[in-house]
C-alpha cells in the first residue's frame, strides 16, 4: 500500500508540472492582509457572532490559510501548534495528545473541538479522537483557537478552550485542486483531488477525495513498531445564496481509517516478557483498530430587520469503531439555533438553545480490555443560554454577560455563567477582562465502562487482575472550572503587534483515583467472592473459582487543581516580504490532596510548564518561499501506563525545527520541499495515558509536496 500510495502522489505531481490552465481564484486570505486590517477581520467563535480582532474580550488567535500551508504541517495537530497556549504531543504516527492549558493526553476532555460549529468531541471516550479527522486541509479557510472558557458560548467541555475550524465557501474553491505529497522515514504520501463548480444563480459546490497513509515507526531502541495509518474520506460542500439576506450550505463526510495498535498486557511468563529492563513483566499483542462513518451538516442563515440574525443549524453523524475487542456505534443528531437582534443604540442580545442525542451501541468481547454496565446507552443533552453585550461608551466601553443553563444524561443540570469587559482607549490599544464558569460532563466510558487487565504467571501460581470500577458507580458528575482572565493587545507600530493575556483558574471534582482494594486469593473462590473481581474473571472466560488477586480501582471527583499563566504573542514585518511571529506562554499547575492517591501522575504531569516559537516566513522573490519554524516545549513528568508513576522516567524538554522551501514553478503549480523534526534526540514525545500503547519516537522527515489548481 505504500508503494501505490507513493506512486500516485508522485504520479500526481508530474501530471501537475505537464498541465497549465490558469488558477482558480481563491478568497483573499489573512496574511495577505495588513496587520491594521487583520484586527478587522471577524472572529465568529468567541461570542457566535462576527466581531473584529480587536474587540473581542477573550485569548484569541487565528490560523490562517496561508499559515497552514507555509507551517509544512500535514496533520490538524501539527498546526494546531502555531497557536500559543496549545499543548501538542505525538505518540505515535497515528496518535496526538491536544489540549489548551493544562490537562493534555490522547483524550484531553477539557477541550471542545469543531468543524464549521459541528462538535467532534467525543461523548463516548471525552476528547477528540484526531486520528479519524482527517480533513482536508486545503479546504480550510482559517482556524479560530479560543483560550479559556467558554461553557456560555458553546455548552459543556469548552473549559479549556474552543477550536473551530472554518472551511472554505465554495464560491472560493472553483476548478480543479490536486495536492499531493511523498515523504521519507514514515512512509509519507497522500493524494487529494478536488473538483469545485459555480451555477449562474451564485450557487456553488465542491467534491473531494483524500487519501492519506502513514508506515509504522520506532521505538527509542531502534526496533519497529506496528502504528500505520490508512485514512480515505470523501467530502462536499454546497452554498446557495437566497437573495441578499439569506444564505444557507450542506456539507457531509464519508470515511474510512485504519490504524495499528501496539499494546503491552501483563504477563509473568518469561517465554512472553518483552523488554522486561523497560516495562517490566509485560508481552506485546498488535492488532488494527477500524473507524468509519459520515455526517451530515446544514446550516440556515437570515438577516433581519433592525440589524438582527437568526441561524439555524443541524447534523447527523454515524460512526463505528472497534478498539481491542470493544466495538461501538453510535449515532448523533443535533439541532442549535440561535437569535441575534439589538436593543436600543447600545444593546446587543444573542439568545439559542440546542438540542442533541447520541445513541451509543456498545460490544464487548471476552478478554477484552474494556467491560460495561450499559452496552445501549443513550446520552441527552438540552441546553439554553442568552448573553447581552452593553455598549457603555461607543468605542471606547463594552459589558458583556451571560449564561447557559444546559441539561446532560450524566452531568445532570449544570449553570455556566459569564461576564467580560472590553475598554478599547485607542485605536492602538484594548484590555480585556472576564469572569466565566463552565463544566466538563462524565463520558460514557468513566460512567458505565470498567477497565479489566489480567497476568498469567507461569505454572500454577494464582492469576492477579486488575479492575477499574466505572466512575458512574461512585456518583462521578459535573467538573467545575472558574477562570478570571486579562488581556492586552496593542499595534505598536504599522509594522509590530502583541497581544499578552494572564489567567487563573480554579477546578473543583476532577476526575481521579478515590481508592484502591485488593482482594485475597481466598475471597475469588466460590460463593462470597467480589463482584466485580467475578466479572473480571468471566470477562476471560475463567471460573469464578480460579485462584487469583484482584485489585480494584474506583474512580470519581477527586480533588480540587488550580492552574495560573501568562501567553504572549508578537508579530512583526521588518520588511514587506518578511514576517516574524512569537509565542510563548508558561504555567503553573497545583493539585490539591483530595484523596490519599491524589494527585493522579497519569495526568497531572502532562503539560509542560513553559513552550515557546518563532516562525519566519520570507519571501525570497515574488516565486520563491522560505519559512523556517522553530519550536521549544518544556518537560513532561507524567505517569507511562505501561510502568506506573514508579517507574516512568520523566520526558526531557525538547527543541524541534522544521524548515520549508516552495517555489510558484507557474501560475497553476507550486512545489515545495519540508523538513520536519530536524533537531530531533530519539526521544518520545508523550507517555502512554489513554491504554496501553507502546511509545513511539518521531522521526527526521523530509516530502515533497505538489499543489496544482486548474479550472
Amino acid at each position: 500500500m505504500k508503494k501505490f500510495s507513493i506512486r500516485c502522489a508522485l504520479l500526481a505531481s508530474l501530471l501537475a508540472t505537464s498541465i497549465t490552465p490558469p488558477v482558480a481564484a481563491e478568497e483573499q486570505t489573512w496574511p495577505e492582509l495588513s496587520l491594521g486590517d487583520l484586527m478587522k477581520v471577524g472572529i465568529e467563535s468567541a461570542a457566535r457572532k462576527s466581531q473584529s480582532l480587536s474587540n473581542t474580550a477573550a485569548a484569541v488567535f487565528v490560523i490562517s490559510a496561508s499559515d497552514i500551508r507555509r507551517s509544512g504541517a500535514l496533520t490538524i495537530p501539527e498546526i494546531l501548534q502555531l497557536a500559543p497556549g496549545v499543548e501538542v504531543a505525538r505518540l505515535g504516527n497515528n496518535k496526538f495528545a491536544v489540549s489548551i492549558r493544562g490537562f493534555n493526553g490522547r483524550m484531553a476532555n477539557k477541550l471542545l473541538v469543531m468543524v464549521d460549529g459541528r462538535s467532534i468531541y467525543s461523548s463516548l471516550y471525552g476528547g477528540v479522537i484526531w486520528e479519524a479527522e482527517n480533513l482536508p486541509l486545503e479546504e480550510i479557510n482559517r482556524i479560530e483557537v479560543i483560550r479559556g472558557s467558554a461553557g456560555l458560548a458553546w455548552g459543556s467541555n469548552a473549559v479549556n478552550g474552543v477550536i473551530n475550524i472554518i472551511t472554505r465557501r465554495t464560491q472560493d474553491t472553483v476548478g480543479w485542486l490536486v495536492d499531493s505529497h511523498a515523504g521519507s522515514e514514515t512512509g509519507k504520501a497522500g493524494l487529494a483531488v478536488r473538483y469545485g463548480a459555480k451555477a449562474d444563480d451564485g450557487s456553488a459546490f465542491r467534491v473531494t477525495v483524500n487519501d492519506q497513509r502513514r508506515d509504522g515507526g520506532k521505538e527509542v531502541n531502534g526496533r519497529e513498531v506496528q502504528d500505520f495509518w490508512n485514512d480515505t474520506s470523501l467530502t462536499f460542500r454546497y452554498d446557495r445564496p437566497d437573495g441578499i439576506d439569506t444564505r444557507w450550505f450542506f456539507s457531509g463526510r464519508v470515511f474510512d481509517s485504519h490504524s495499528d495498535e501496539t499494546w503491552l498486557t501483563p504477563t509473568f511468563d518469561p517465554a512472553a516478557m518483552y523488554d522486561a529492563s523497560q516495562y517490566g513483566a509485560a508481552k506485546i499483542d498488535t492488532f488494527v483498530s477500524q473507524r468509519n462513518g459520515g455526517d451530515l451538516l446544514g446550516r440556515f442563515e437570515r438577516n433581519t430587520d433592525g440589524g438582527g440574525e437568526v441561524r439555524v443549524q443541524t447534523y447527523f453523524e454515524k460512526f463505528q469503531g472497534t478498539v481491542s475487542g470493544t466495538g461501538n456505534t453510535h449515532s448523533t443528531f443535533d439541532v442549535d439555533a440561535q437569535h441575534r437582534f439589538p436593543l436600543g443604540e447600545s444593546h446587543d442580545i444573542v439568545w439559542g438553545g440546542n438540542w442533541r442525542q447520541t445513541n451509543h451501541q456498545t460490544r464487548m468481547q471476552p478478554g477484552g480490555y474494556l467491560t460495561t454496565s450499559e452496552p445501549d446507552t443513550a446520552v441527552n443533552l438540552t441546553s439554553l443560554f442568552a448573553q447581552d453585550e452593553w455598549t457603555v461608551l461607543p468605542h471606547t466601553l463594552s459589558l458583556q454577560a451571560g449564561a447557559r443553563v444546559e441539561r446532560q444524561t450524566y452531568g445532570g443540570t449544570a449553570s455556566q455563567p459569564s461576564v467580560r469587559a472590553l475598554w478599547t482607549p485607542s485605536e492602538q490599544h484594548s484590555f480585556w477582562f472576564a469572569w466565566s464558569k463552565a463544566v466538563r460532563s462524565p463520558n460514557v466510558v468513566q460512567s458505565t465502562m470498567g477497565a479489566n487487565a489480567v497476568a498469567f504467571p507461569a505454572g500454577a501460581a494464582p492469576a492477579i487482575l486488575i479492575y477499574a470500577a466505572p466512575a458512574g458507580q461512585n456518583g462521578f458528575g459535573n467538573e467545575k472550572v472558574r477562570t478570571v482572565e486579562f488581556g492586552h493587545r496593542a499595534q505598536w507600530t504599522p509594522t509590530f503587534f502583541s497581544d499578552l493575556s494572564a489567567y487563573s483558574s480554579k477546578y473543583e471534582g476532577t476526575f481521579g483515583l478515590l481508592s484502591q482494594s485488593t482482594v485475597p486469593n481466598s475471597a475469588l473462590a466460590g460463593p462470597g467472592g467480589d463482584p466485580a473481581c467475578d466479572a473480571t474473571l468471566a470477562s476471560f472466560g475463567l471460573a469464578a473459582g480460579t485462584p487469583g488477586l484482584c485489585i480494584t480501582h474506583q474512580y470519581g471527583n477527586a480533588m480540587p487543581v488550580r492552574t495560573r499563566g501568562v501567553e504572549l504573542t508578537s508579530e512583526w514585518n521588518p520588511l514587506p516580504v518578511w514576517r516574524l511571529q512569537v509565542n510563548a506562554s508558561r504555567m503553573w499547575m497545583d493539585a490539591g490532596a483530595g484523596t490519599p492517591y491524589a494527585p493522579d501522575a497519569l495526568q497531572y504531569g502532562s503539560s509542560p510548564k513553559y513552550q515557546g516559537a518563532l516562525r519566519s516566513s520570507y519571501n525570497l522573490s515574488p516565486d520563491r518561499q522560505f519559512d523556517l519554524w522553530l519550536r521549544r516545549i518544556g518537560g513532561l513528568s507524567h505517569a507511562d501506563q505501561n510502568r506506573g508513576a514508579s517507574l516512568a522516567a520523566p520526558i526531557a524538554a525538547r527543541t524541534e525545527l522544521d524548515l520549508r522551501f516552495a517555489e510558484q514553478v507557474n501560475e497553476s503549480l507550486e512545489l515545495s520541499l519540508t523538513f520536519q523534526n530536524l533537531l530531533s534526540r530519539n526521544e518520545i514525545q508523550f507517555h502512554p495515558d489513554y491504554s496501553p500503547t507502546l511509545p513511539v519516537v518521531p522521526q527526521r522527515t523530509v516530502y515533497l509536496k505538489a499543489l496544482w489548481h486548474g479550472l
